[in-house]
């Protein structure tokens, strides 16, 4: 699976990143070369599944393809003195579904 599209919905779709969506080398590099200012999203690679084998001469199986978002948000207090990430991992939960879901990448 190409991330690379999945990255550029993202970064077109979301506008609370502010273009701050990265992928898999990016988030690896985080305690070497610092960190997106926040908040931030990567998408990385995740789990492929494929169905039953569906005939006796051919390869013919479904295949899904997984990835993942990660989001890291700012955990301060805010005006009220409670965690800001409370509401706003729903927030940017939402946002990613929205900016996804029945999109397809160009072929």
């Amino acid at each position: 699976m190409k991330l690379t599209p999945i990255i550029a919905a993202l970064r077109s779709r979301c506008p609370r990143f502010e273009n701050r969506v990265g992928g898999a080398a990016q988030f690896k590099a985080i305690p070497e070369a610092g960190k997106l200012r926040l908040p931030a999203a990567y998408v990385v690679p995740a789990e492929d599944v494929t169905g039953e084998q569906k005939s006796q001469t051919d390869y013919w199986q479904d295949l899904t393809e997984g990835f993942s978002v990660i989001v890291v948000l700012s955990n301060e207090r805010d005006e009220k003195g409670q965690w800001a990430s409370y509401d706003a991992v729903h927030d940017v939960r939402q946002e990613i579904w929205k900016a996804l879901l029945g999109w397809e990448p160009d072929p």
